[in-house]
C-alpha cells in the first residue's frame, strides 16, 4: 500500500465511531475514529473480522478495546461507503467468512487521517499514538514530519493561551488558574514531541 496519498480531503473522511478507552473513565477521554483504525489494520493485508479484531489488539490494546458487535458493524458501514470491500471465503464443513480488504478510496482516506496532525491537545493521548502506531509499521519515514506538524499546531495554541489573562468565568481568579493549568498542559505536550521525535531521530540514525 503506498504512504503517498492524493485527493482526499478532510471533509471527505467517513463518519466518527470511537473506540473506548480501555481505562476506567472512556467517559473522559475523545477516542479517535475507530473507522480509521480498521482501516490502517486491513493495511497489513485482507483479514476476515475475528483476525482483524486481534491485529487491533495485538497493537492497540493497552490503549483501546472494541466489542466484536462493534467491529462488523464499522465493516459493514465501511463497506457501503466504498472503503473496503468484502467477499466471501469457503471453509469446508465450516460455514463462509467475509474477507475484507481495502479498497484505493479507503487507502487514500487512511493516509489523510494518518499524516494529518490532530486538531486538540485531548486527542495526543489517543489519536496521535494511533497515527504514531500505523506509520511505525507502514510509513516511519513520515512520523517526524507528523511530530512536526504537530508541535506546530500546539505552539500555536499555546501562544494564544498565553496572551489571555484568564479563561471565561465569573470567578476570575479560577479563570486565570485554568488558562494556566491548559497553558502548562501544552507546554509538557510540546516537550514531549521534541522528545518523541528526538529519539525517533536516533533510532533512525542508529544513535
Amino acid at each position: 500500500m503506498s504512504p503517498h496519498p492524493t485527493g482526499v480531503a478532510s471533509s471527505g473522511q467517513p463518519g466518527l465511531a470511537t473506540l473506548s478507552p480501555s481505562w476506567n473513565n472512556p467517559a473522559a477521554m475523545r477516542a479517535p475514529s475507530a473507522e480509521f483504525a480498521v482501516l490502517g489494520a486491513l493495511l497489513a493485508g485482507p483479514a476476515h473480522g475475528y483476525r482483524l479484531r486481534r491485529r487491533l489488539e495485538a497493537g492497540l490494546g493497552p490503549i483501546w478495546h472494541i466489542a466484536p458487535s462493534q467491529l462488523y458493524s464499522l465493516l459493514s458501514r465501511l463497506e457501503r461507503e466504498g472503503l473496503v470491500e468484502g467477499v466471501v471465503e469457503a471453509q469446508g464443513a465450516r460455514p463462509p467468512r467475509r474477507v475484507f480488504s481495502l479498497t484505493p478510496a479507503g487507502e487514500r482516506a487512511f493516509w489523510d487521517w494518518a499524516t494529518a496532525p490532530v486538531r486538540h491537545a485531548r486527542d495526543v493521548r489517543l489519536e496521535l499514538l494511533a497515527k504514531l502506531y500505523f506509520l511505525r509499521r507502514h510509513a516511519p519515514e513520515r512520523i517526524p514530519a507528523l511530530l512536526s506538524a504537530q508541535a506546530e499546531r500546539l505552539e500555536r495554541l499555546r501562544a494564544r493561551l498565553a496572551r489571555l489573562e484568564g479563561l471565561p468565568s465569573d470567578d476570575p481568579w479560577l479563570g486565570r488558574l485554568a488558562a494556566r493549568f491548559r497553558l502548562r498542559q501544552l507546554e509538557g505536550l510540546l516537550a514531549w514531541l521534541e522528545e518523541a521525535r528526538t529519539s525517533y531521530l536516533e533510532e533512525v540514525s542508529g544513535a
